[in-house]
């Protein structure tokens, strides 16, 4: 269901939801509750940020894929990236063709520190 607002409205409520969900997951993980949230919504929640952030990328804004005060190891990126490749039924050698091949490219920092001398 689509909401109708001002785009500062859907900018804050945006904020707001990315803010909760961060919280929520951090939570259950530090708590060991993470079976009491559905999987089904993570899936919703995860198809919906890759989808804003590739049409972020299509439009040639330069972003990390990780907000500044979100810790992610290379472990949880690796199981994350291996799962969404599955998922689309890709080889991790399809994804190496397809960055040779496309012209979308995502900001190249190594860290989060890098990312306000870049902007």
């Amino acid at each position: 269901m689509a909401m109708s607002g001002s785009a500062s409205d859907r900018t804050a409520r945006f904020a707001e939801a990315a803010s909760e969900i961060a919280a929520l997951a951090d939570e259950a993980v530090a708590e060991g509750t993470i079976d009491a949230l559905d999987d089904e919504a993570l899936g919703q929640a995860l198809a919906a940020a890759v989808r804003l952030y590739v049409a972020k990328a299509e439009t040639g804004a330069r972003l990390m894929p990780f907000g500044r005060n979100a810790a992610v190891t290379p472990t949880e990126i690796a199981v994350a990236a291996m799962a969404m490749l599955d998922a689309g039924r890709m080889e991790v050698f399809e994804l190496g063709l397809w960055e040779q091949w496309s012209n979308i490219r995502p900001a190249r920092q190594t860290s989060l520190a890098n990312v306000e001398a870049v902007a």
